[in-house]
């Protein structure tokens, strides 16, 4: 009625204890020192949202193929005015399918329901790739390589033909030169791939006649075929078997197959070579032995079937000519120390002794060829 003194209140000031609805009194005091006390509300509003802090983080697959993260792990110090009530993630689970980048989305929420959010970039990585030493390989074509002899470490190794080919090939495929693409499987999760570049090796074919004509009385040998090049092997087969000693003897109407030897691989096809062989000239054996051994007992000449146009006279040591006949070694034509010309050829043995031949032939080229020497006849 007359004036106010003072007027004061029982609190002032307000913080995040304080969000709500807070009584408060208000006390005024007259001149003459009459007061008198009234209540009040005063309502604390939290109306600010969190500051979101995120960090980018990579987590790997556990061995189940599978990966789990934290609203913590995503968290990189958000704040607010007051004070965080919830963190939350909009995924926390992660599995093959999610390999690479995956945005996720952080919600911070304070006491007073107040919210924000903020992205951060979650890596899944692919597994552990498979381990090559060497990602230049070289291999010989004539070895028939298959994708199981690439050299590589690591278990359930998987190969592809290109960097993003989805069919696996099979490990027993023949290479070729080309790249290959490895990965490592495990729990259906691929790992990154790593290229291997094959390089399959082949010497070339070699070259020469496909039939080869031999003398039989030469006795050839492997060593006698012959190819355009000199860095050869030889084969009884077309493929696989072993490399035939130089020295084997050569045998007749038989298919030989001759390899090249590169400076690092051996030829994968071969040269089919045939072998002909026949007589080219006769070898006139000198010694008859008459004792009924069945061992020397005629005069022999290797090679006479291949030239029946033929003639042999023998002679006496004093040279008379004992024996005559054409077609030498046809239908049991043969010298056995009997003769048939002149007084001797009574039907008795000739004498012990040395004595002088003359064979006469014609050859396969037509040419007509005389062999002379001595034959010794004992018994």
């Amino acid at each position: 009625n007359c004036s106010i003194a003072t007027m004061t209140l029982d609190k002032t000031t307000f913080d995040c204890s304080n969000v709500g609805i807070n009584t408060v009194i208000l006390t005024v005091t007259d001149t003459g020192g009459n007061s008198d006390s009234a209540t009040a509300t005063v309502t604390i509003i939290d109306d600010l949202k969190p500051i979101v802090l995120t960090q980018n983080i990579t987590v790997p697959l556990d061995a189940s193929g599978n990966a789990t993260i934290t609203a913590a792990a995503i968290n990189n110090g958000s704040t607010d005015n007051c004070s965080i009530a919830t963190m939350t993630l909009d995924k926390t689970t992660f599995d093959c399918s999610n390999v690479g980048v995956n945005t996720v989305i952080l919600t911070v929420t304070d006491a007073s329901g107040n919210s924000a959010s903020a992205n951060a970039i979650v890596t899944i990585p692919r597994g552990t790739p498979p381990t090559i030493a060497n990602t230049l390989q070289e291999f010989c074509k004539i070895d028939n390589p298959l994708i199981s002899d690439i050299e590589v470490n690591g278990q359930s190794v998987q190969w592809y033909e290109t960097s993003i080919s989805t069919t696996a090939l099979s490990s027993t495929m023949e290479l070729k030169t080309a790249n290959y693409f490895a990965v490592i499987t495990q729990n259906n999760c691929s790992s990154d791939r790593i290229a291997v570049t094959i390089t399959v090796n082949d010497a070339v074919t070699p070259t020469g006649a496909s039939i080869q004509y031999a003398c039989t009385e030469n006795k050839g040998r492997v060593v006698d075929l012959k190819t355009d090049q000199k860095e050869v092997i030889w084969y009884e087969t077309p493929t696989g078997g072993n490399p035939l000693d130089f020295s084997t003897p050569l045998e007749n109407n038989k298919k030989y197959y001759a390899a090249y030897l590169g400076a690092y691989c051996e030829s994968a096809a071969r040269l089919e070579v045939l072998v002909i062989q026949s007589y080219c000239d006769v070898r006139i054996h000198n010694g008859i032995s008459a004792n009924g051994d069945g061992k020397n007992d005629f005069l022999a000449i290797e090679g006479v079937n291949e030239f029946l146009d033929n003639s042999i006279e023998i002679f006496s040591s004093s040279g008379v000519l004992i024996y005559k006949v054409n077609h030498y070694g046809s239908n049991g034509n043969v010298f056995r120390g009997y003769p048939n010309v002149g007084t001797n050829s009574n039907g008795s043995l000739l004498p012990f002794g040395t004595y002088y031949y003359a064979f006469t032939f014609i050859n396969q080229k037509g040419e007509s060829k005389v062999k002379t020497g001595f034959l010794h006849f004992t018994n």
